[in-house]
């Protein structure tokens, strides 16, 4: 599926991914947007784009301080039991208290996992997570195109 995302979007994903782990590993916080819902007092909203959800296809995900909102489904991020970043693989798996499970992939999921675990554990990675983020897998017809 992450063949039909722009090449651009893939890379750019990545590195604001990137870029926020860096801000959140120096104590800074993912920036709020404009919100495009109705937020609860206090919330606050960092984003909105599309993701592959597995076994249901592509949807709106929208993230807050409190929730991440996808597939007709709201997580509660105080119900956040286990986040699983795969950033080389442009995904993120995560469970709640309720036993649901979702995974989610697309060229902004990198920097979800960052946004959500900056909310939930105060860092850019779930604890005991040891990120080593190769670049992003490329497709042959993206070599340099700078020549």
């Amino acid at each position: 599926m992450l063949s039909d995302y722009d090449p651009g979007q893939l890379m750019a994903g990545f590195r604001s991914m990137s870029m926020l782990a860096g801000l959140v590993e120096r104590g800074g916080r993912p920036a709020a947007i404009s919100p495009t819902i109705p937020l609860r007092s206090g919330e606050k909203q960092y984003g909105w784009f599309p993701v592959d959800v597995t076994g249901v296809g592509r949807r709106l995900a929208v993230v807050t301080s409190e929730r991440l909102i996808l597939a007709g489904a709201e997580y509660r991020l105080r119900s956040v039991t286990s986040l699983r970043p795969r950033p080389g693989d442009f995904t993120l798996a995560l469970d709640v208290r309720d036993g649901r499970s979702v995974e989610v992939a697309g060229p902004w999921v990198p920097w979800l996992g960052v946004v959500l675990c900056a909310e939930i554990h105060g860092a850019a990675w779930p604890p005991g997570y040891a990120p080593v983020i190769p670049a992003p897998r490329r497709r042959r017809e993206l070599a340099d195109t700078r020549r």
